[in-house]
């Protein structure tokens, strides 16, 4: 009973990672192809990955007890296999985060230049220069383990541009998103309470990366700073599901945070559910209904796009999809 349990658990998580990123594309309304939308689907990418390559042979190591018995499921090549790909996802996954907070940045602190600064083919450009980059830290992975000394090299390296780079990073980018609705609160006299809300999310955004990831990173640094470190098996078995679990936070923070987003979101399921038992001609009627309800949640978040500007050209307010997605 309890190992049924265990794997119907861990099963769950997966289906559910795998969930959240569907929504991410079912949640985004119908607009044209546009950098925002190209990073979204990059991170969505990377976490589904997560979720089909990684979790699997993670759940067959918790099985199996990661001891003497994962030998005998794992090969040598295997294992080193699953480590690679691990590092992949991982590391495609944070630089995505980077890449979607970069976006956010920019479309708030530069409304007016964004489109211009950051056009579908450089953000494309970006993306796979990302993913690039993730692959590199994979390939090194396997000539990088064969002496201590490499190893614990690699490990350090790992930690610094994985981790602490992209934390720096975003806390200064979601920090000058913040400073920059401030100051346009204060000009138009806005209610402070939507300042606080901007705070709360930037705060979600932030400590879920810093609460899923940083717990693997710091075992990572003890592993290279001394090798002969010990940590408990439950311990790292909880870490590793904690650092799966960002995958699945990821869609939620990123998406159905974001007021259009989740306004479709609900027009899909409210359609979707009054789909269920009809014919196929009931079943189209609705597919063209929801088709029309994106159109008209894209109509309506397109229609509070407007700027105020003073006589001189300072930006009293900005809105647009993304700033909704950050409270601000």
């Amino acid at each position: 009973m309890l190992v049924a349990g265990f794997v119907q658990g861990k099963y769950e998580n997966l289906f559910k990672s795998i969930r959240g990123d569907k929504r991410l594309k079912f949640c985004t309304y119908s607009r044209s192809f546009r950098a925002d939308l190209t990073q979204n689907k990059s991170l969505s990418v990377a976490d589904i990955l997560v979720a089909l390559l990684a979790m699997p042979f993670w759940l067959v190591l918790q099985l199996t007890d990661m001891d003497e018995k994962s030998r005998n499921v794992f090969s040598g090549e295997l294992y080193s296999f699953w480590a690679s790909i691990d590092i992949l996802v991982g590391s495609a996954s944070i630089m995505n985060l980077v890449a979607v907070s970069f976006d956010r940045h920019l479309a708030i602190t530069a409304p007016f230049s964004y489109s211009k600064s950051l056009t579908s083919f450089r953000a494309i450009i970006m993306i796979v220069a990302l993913w690039v980059f993730s692959i590199l830290l994979c390939g090194l992975h396997v000539p990088a383990v064969k002496t201590a000394k490499m190893r614990s090299a690699y490990q350090i390296g790992l930690v610094v541009v994985s981790f602490i780079v992209p934390l720096f990073l975003m806390f200064v980018m979601y920090m000058k998103i913040y400073f920059v609705a401030r100051n346009q609160a204060l000009r138009i006299g806005r209610n402070y309470a939507k300042d606080i809300k901007a705070t709360k999310t930037i705060a979600i955004v932030i400590g879920a990366f810093v609460v899923c990831w940083m717990p693997f990173f710091a075992i990572l640094t003890l592993y290279a700073l001394k090798p002969d470190y010990k940590v408990n098996t439950e311990g790292m078995k909880a870490i590793k599901w904690l650092e799966y679990l960002n995958s699945f936070l990821n869609p939620i923070i990123y998406t159905c945070l974001n007021r259009t987003y989740r306004r479709a979101f609900r027009k899909l399921l409210l359609r979707s559910s009054c789909c269920t038992g009809r014919g196929s001609s009931g079943r189209l009627n609705c597919v063209q209904s929801t088709h029309s309800s994106f159109h008209k949640t894209k109509a309506e978040s397109l229609s509070h796009s407007s700027s105020s500007v003073s006589e001189n050209g300072n930006v009293y307010t900005q809105r647009s999809p993304k700033m909704e997605g950050t409270r601000v």
